[in-house]
């Protein structure tokens, strides 16, 4: 009987992993980055700035480089058998359903978690470091 039970549970799929719930962070986190980056990049167009096109030139060079890596977690995810199926966004944060090799999985994050992390990877990306207070000239 307990060989049975070995044999049922080698066929199983693993359990969802550390791993397979960071890949799920990176893809919301990055996807609101790059919404931020959209909703910025309009305002810079219709804004009044001297020369706009230098800014939205070096945010589009985020955006681009955010799509990468993008592209290549979304991949991953896929390698592993992680798939998003409902992302709902609302005051209280961002809850994600996904299926991982079968298994339904939730992921929630705050709204001020979430605002925090993605301005940690624009100053990633940005290349400015967000522990430095720099004084206005």
């Amino acid at each position: 009987m307990t060989n049975k039970k070995v044999l049922a549970n080698k066929h199983k799929a693993p359990l969802p992993s550390e791993e397979d719930a960071g890949l799920i962070k990176m893809c919301v986190l990055l996807t609101l980055v790059l919404d931020v980056l959209e909703r910025d990049i309009r305002i810079m167009n219709i804004s009044p700035l001297k020369m706009p096109d230098l800014y939205i030139r070096s945010l589009t060079g985020v955006q681009q480089r955010v799509t990468v890596q993008l592209a290549e977690t979304k991949a991953r995810m896929k390698r592993q058998g992680v798939k998003i199926y409902s992302e709902i966004r609302n005051h209280e944060g961002v809850e994600v359903l996904y299926v991982c090799r079968g298994y339904q999985r939730r992921f929630f994050m705050l709204s001020s978690f979430a605002r925090s992390e993605v301005r940690r990877k624009l100053g990633y990306y940005l290349g400015i470091d967000l522990t430095q207070d720099y004084a206005l000239l």
